[in-house]
């Protein structure tokens, strides 16, 4: 039997968070080490507290939670002000385990999954942090869904983003483009909360994200962006990559740049697979 990869999750909790870090914890293939948090979809101490509430729904209470940067402005209109869209969770169980983020990522060993803003890792680069892996959800190729034109994550500290693509650990890239192959829609959200009690309980925080993707974006469902960048080591079989080299400008616009370090850009999803797949593991979430 093949060893679950040690996993450490960098995240801004966040509806499409929420479904990455319960996959984090329900996929036999991944050991869930840490998770460390970033001021994104709310401040970095809301999402820490997001981030222990959804750990506790999981039965996963003893996984280390580490509050970080709060520099991002948070994106508080289409994730709500408590970030889940007021989910019906319980206070956390427990207090954080500290605000060192960036510390506690720089002495990682094991794969990293970013999911919101870069500061905190930018900031775990300076004493020379090598991951086994690492995974980040940010950027896009085409529209984003900022203003300038950028993604959400990476517009928040273009600075850090552009540190990290540079760094030379060639990541896999997970671009907003990719969520809009795989929307939620509200016949897989139907299906999420036919499949077990978990499913029930995160489906109308779900629909109400998925509502607000129609509104500003005009989408048939939600854009789970972050959910991808940990199924794609779950089942990396549903996914496509290819080689890229993704320079990142001032507002956090990507281009693609021949004097930029290489990446794997993943390009294409299978969606109702990778659903289906989030369905049988939130029904074995359910059931432990």
């Amino acid at each position: 039997m093949t060893a679950a990869l040690p996993l450490a999750l960098d995240c801004d909790p966040g509806v499409d968070d929420a479904l990455a870090l319960l996959l984090a914890c329900a996929a036999p293939s991944l050991a869930l080490r840490l998770v460390t948090t970033v001021s994104g979809n709310a401040p970095a101490s809301v999402c820490a507290a997001n981030a222990r509430r959804l750990l506790d729904l999981a039965g996963r209470a003893e996984v280390p939670v580490i509050a970080g940067e709060d520099r991002a402005v948070p994106d508080a209109v289409v994730h709500g002000a408590d970030g889940l869209r007021g989910l019906d969770l319980p206070p956390p169980s427990r207090p954080p385990d500290g605000t060192e983020a960036a510390a506690a990522l720089a002495g990682f060993d094991g794969i990293l999954v970013a999911l919101g803003p870069l500061t905190n890792l930018a900031r775990a680069l300076a004493p020379g942090a090598r991951w086994r892996r690492l995974v980040v959800m940010g950027g896009a190729i085409g529209p984003g869904n900022t203003p300038s034109g950028a993604e959400y994550n990476f517009a928040a500290d273009p600075a850090a983003a552009a540190a990290v693509l540079a760094a030379g650990l060639r990541p896999t890239l997970v671009p907003l483009d990719l969520a809009r192959e795989a929307l939620a829609t509200p016949e897989r959200i139907e299906a999420l909360a036919r499949a077990c009690p978990i499913g029930r309980r995160i489906a109308p925080m779900l629909a109400g994200y998925a509502e607000q993707d129609r509104f500003h974006h005009g989408l048939a469902g939600a854009m789970v962006a972050d959910l991808h960048a940990v199924a794609i080591l779950d089942r990396p079989d549903l996914y496509a990559t290819r080689p890229a080299r993704i320079a990142v400008d001032e507002a956090g616009r990507c281009r693609e740049d021949t004097a930029a370090p290489m990446l794997d850009l993943v390009v294409a999803v299978k969606a109702d697979a990778l659903f289906a797949h989030l369905a049988e593991r939130l029904a074995r979430l359910s059931q432990a």
